[in-house]
């Protein structure tokens, strides 16, 4: 993979072969790669005197399941990202979401560990910005990090959520499988509201249903197949019309 400065760069960390859920520390489970050791020296000599970032607790890796993982699509690595936190700026900090507790993790030297939610407000990460919505700016909806897909006049945020499916296989043997469960949220003025269908959309935008109607005829827009893409185009389509 080249590198190159400024350029999203993934670092890739292999796991250790336990297949139980037990988690493993990094430096038991984790063998870096050259590239990897030059992206967090890097990330360490340019930022290593701004420690109100390393002030969370430790982390440490769960293995992969059957399908699926904990973390945000199905990346056990951490990825160079932008970040705001506490209010400043940095460049280059490695972070890997664990979508599962919701929590953004980050790398110092040969360990892991938890950025504090409350002083992180936006993430960069994988080509996708999330923001933390805290108790005094979440409305109705549960506080955490959210997928901000579009940002007009009205707002288009994924809740990130995977849950652990059990499947039996045999009376000695099961699968563990993380199946996606997200959820799309809209935001009209100062509420969030959950739409999983386009009626659900409608609901919110009704003052423009007819035209919202009309749109997803004239497009084929089809909601149950892509949920995320359709609140985009649908949002996107209510703020040109409504100015």
């Amino acid at each position: 993979m080249r590198v190159k400065t400024f350029v999203l760069v993934y670092i890739l960390f292999r796991l250790g072969t336990s297949n139980s859920l037990a988690q493993n520390r990094l430096s038991d489970s984790l063998l870096y790669s050259s590239t990897v050791n030059q992206v967090i020296d890097y990330f360490n000599r340019t930022i290593a005197d701004q420690s109100e970032i390393y002030s969370g607790p430790g982390y440490e890796l769960y293995p992969s399941a059957n399908k699926g993982s904990f973390y945000f699509k199905d990346k056990n690595y951490t990825a160079l990202s932008l970040i705001r936190y506490n209010g400043t700026w940095y460049k280059n900090v490695p972070v890997l979401y664990d979508t599962y507790h919701d929590v953004m993790v980050s790398a110092l030297r040969d360990s892991l560990f938890v950025l504090n939610s409350g002083k992180l407000s936006d993430v960069y990460l994988l080509n996708h910005h999330f923001i933390y919505l805290n108790a005094e700016n979440r409305n109705n909806v549960t506080p955490g990090f959210y997928d901000l897909l579009y940002d007009g006049k009205s707002q288009v945020l994924v809740k990130r959520i995977k849950i652990i499916d059990d499947h039996i296989v045999t009376a000695q043997t099961a699968e563990i499988v993380y199946e996606d469960k997200s959820e799309v949220y809209l935001k009209k003025g100062n509420r969030y509201y959950l739409v999983d269908s386009k009626r659900s959309f409608r609901q919110v935008f009704t003052d423009k249903k007819k035209e919202i109607n009309q749109y997803l005829k004239d497009n084929k827009i089809d909601y149950k197949d892509d949920k995320e893409g359709a609140a985009v185009k649908l949002a996107g389509y209510y703020d040109l019309i409504s100015k």
